[in-house]
């Protein structure tokens, strides 16, 4: 078992809020917009 100190729950806490705040669909439009310019590089 990990036991963890207060600022560290604290730290956890907000890295999860953070990764909940973003979005999948804005995730998705990133990954599609570096895929485009892979292609725009290799041709």
């Amino acid at each position: 078992m990990v036991t963890l100190s207060d600022d560290e729950v604290a730290l956890i806490r907000s890295i999860l809020i953070a990764l909940r705040a973003i979005k999948v669909r804005d995730i998705d439009k990133a990954l599609v917009a570096l895929s485009q310019g892979d292609r725009r590089e290799s041709e």
